[in-house]
């Protein structure tokens, strides 16, 4: 059935989305034992609080991956206050909407109407914060092919799991400090992240890969990813508005 809902995968704690059999209200599950973050989003956590998109007193310690097939979708929410704001959705595979309103209408299954559409292009990081996050519904109609988003939040405290254990590596991060001859004249605001700067970096480790293949054809395809610093865990990322060694202009 179109709009028959998604997979999900859960990390840091197990959230239970509606009333259980055993009678457990929606909200974090203290009892249960989940793993905690994979090392690859605990690398994008940090990436996103370095460029001043996650602010460091919010800084998650657990995530939802949701999978979708065509067709699915999630159906109009409030995502509960168990969870800190902000928080945020990174994109991948297919672009979608998500829609927000105070009042969503289900029109059918998987279609919904509202006053406010955005488009969540493959890549994206969506934040979620104060009335957008509090007030306004929002939902996912659903998606025109194969799409993968991760949500990644903090918990409150109050509502940690009880065998949860913090992070040492999620504890010691510091966004760049951005020097003011990089902001506007008159101006000394955190760095904006656009989407060119993200493809821009997307782009400069890809062409790494292409080249090392083209230089080593003999090399198997899974020791390419060796260049790609994102994958190899390598943290040295330049600060915004700072080209890396040997990068095109």
């Amino acid at each position: 059935m179109r709009g028959k809902g998604r997979v999900t995968i859960q990390f840091g704690c197990c959230y239970n989305y509606a009333v259980d059999k055993s009678g457990n209200p929606p909200g974090i599950l203290r009892e249960e034992e989940v793993d905690p973050l994979p090392p690859l989003f605990k690398q994008m956590i940090k990436r996103m609080v370095k460029w001043h998109v996650l602010p460091t007193m919010c800084v998650p310690n657990s995530c939802i991956v949701n999978i979708y097939n065509e067709g699915d979708c999630i159906p109009p929410h409030i995502d509960h206050h168990d969870f800190l704001r902000p928080f945020c959705t990174v994109s991948f595979l297919t672009q979608c909407n998500i829609l927000f309103g105070s009042s969503l209408k289900i029109v059918s299954p998987g279609e919904f109407s509202g006053p406010v559409s955005i488009p969540l292009p493959v890549g994206s990081v969506l934040i979620l914060n104060s009335n957008g996050a509090d007030i306004a519904k929002h939902c996912v109609p659903a998606v025109p092919g194969k799409r993968i988003s991760i949500t990644f939040r903090r918990m409150d405290e109050s509502k940690l799991p009880y065998n949860f254990l913090p992070d040492p590596e999620l504890s010691r991060i510091k966004p760049f400090i951005v020097s003011p001859s990089s902001a506007p004249q008159g101006h000394h605001q955190k760095p904006v992240i656009n989407s060119s700067f993200v493809k821009a970096i997307v782009q400069q480790n890809q062409h790494r890969n292409d080249q090392a293949i083209k230089d080593k054809p003999d090399l198997e395809a899974t020791k390419t990813t060796k260049n790609d610093s994102f994958l190899c865990g390598n943290d040295d990322f330049p600060p915004l508005g700072k080209a890396s060694k040997g990068a095109s202009r």
